[in-house]
This record gives C-alpha cells, sequence and structure tokens, in this order.
C-alpha cells in the first residue's frame, strides 16, 4: 500500500524579496543611474566639446543688463519629476533666473522612470538651432543633440550599471 505525502513549501519570503526588489531595490537603483547618467549629459551639454552651449548671444555687449551666461545657468535635470541638479555654477556671472522649479514635463507612469534634462532660458531652443555663429569660439548650435548622439551608449551604460545587481 502507498501512502501521499503533503510538501508545503513556504514561498512567503520568497515574494516579499521579489516585492522589495520590484518596488524598492530596483526603482532606487534606476533613479541613482538616471541621476548620475543625467548629470553628466548635462554637464557635457554645457562645457563638453565640440558645441558647448553659449556664453552669450551674438550681439552681446557688456553694458546691455543682460548677464552672460543665462543659457548655460538655466539647465536643470529633473529625475521622477523631482530635482536633481542644475548648471547654475557654469553660467560666468549669470544669475540663474531661467532655473526652473517644477517638472513641467509629460506624465510618467507607474513602473516607469524618466531622466528630463531642461534649459529654461526663453531663447535656448532657437540658440541650439538657428544660430550657427556664437560668440563663444568654442560653442555652437545642436549643444544637446551632438552631445545625446556621440555619447549617448556612454549614457546608457551608467544606468545599466547602476541597476546590475
Amino acid at each position: 500500500m502507498l501512502s501521499s505525502r503533503v510538501m508545503h513549501l513556504d514561498m512567503s519570503k520568497v515574494t516579499r524579496n521579489m516585492r522589495l526588489l520590484n518596488r524598492t531595490i530596483m526603482p532606487a537603483r534606476v533613479r541613482m543611474g538616471l541621476t548620475v547618467a543625467g548629470t553628466k549629459f548635462m554637464t557635457d551639454t554645457v562645457i563638453g566639446l565640440p558645441n558647448a552651449t553659449p556664453i552669450r548671444r551674438p550681439g552681446y555687449s557688456a553694458g546691455s543688463g543682460r548677464k552672460a551666461g543665462e543659457l548655460r545657468a538655466s539647465g536643470a535635470l529633473f529625475v521622477d519629476k523631482v530635482k536633481k541638479g542644475t548648471t547654475v555654477k557654469h553660467g560666468e556671472t549669470a544669475t540663474g533666473m531661467f532655473q526652473p522649479n517644477e517638472y513641467g514635463g509629460t506624465p510618467i507612469l507607474p513602473g516607469n522612470h524618466e531622466a528630463c534634462i531642461v534649459f529654461n532660458a526663453p531663447y535656448a531652443a532657437i540658440q541650439h538651432e538657428s544660430f550657427p555663429s556664437k560668440t563663444e569660439p568654442t560653442a555652437g548650435r545642436y549643444f544637446m543633440s551632438t552631445k545625446l548622439y556621440t555619447h549617448g551608449v556612454q549614457y546608457i551604460g551608467i544606468v545599466a550599471r547602476a541597476i546590475k545587481l
């Protein structure tokens, strides 16, 4: 006569640890990676060569009343809607008057993460795309996209290393 035996396997600890991994540990690692990669991208955009962010617009004069470097000083990094860094220190004599205080991007769905870099000076897009001549010899058009296309794999690698267990 065969006897049957029942075996119980308690998976509660595994389930609890997987929940901790998915809801707390991995999101924190992703946010940390996005902060490091976003900071590097933002810094590369401002001072990286070629095509650094302009310090002065064409036609700038010291007596114009505008501080040089407001475009450079207007950069901000948001990770999951939280401000994580700025470029104010790169703006020469700039005041940082165009610094955004709040995330103004698209909604971030649950379970998703985002690093958003904003240059909030009202003339940022025009400087990025339209003015080929810059008063700063190292500055140039496409100061953001050039860095993203050139170093994008490096930025992704930073995030990948941050989430690797």
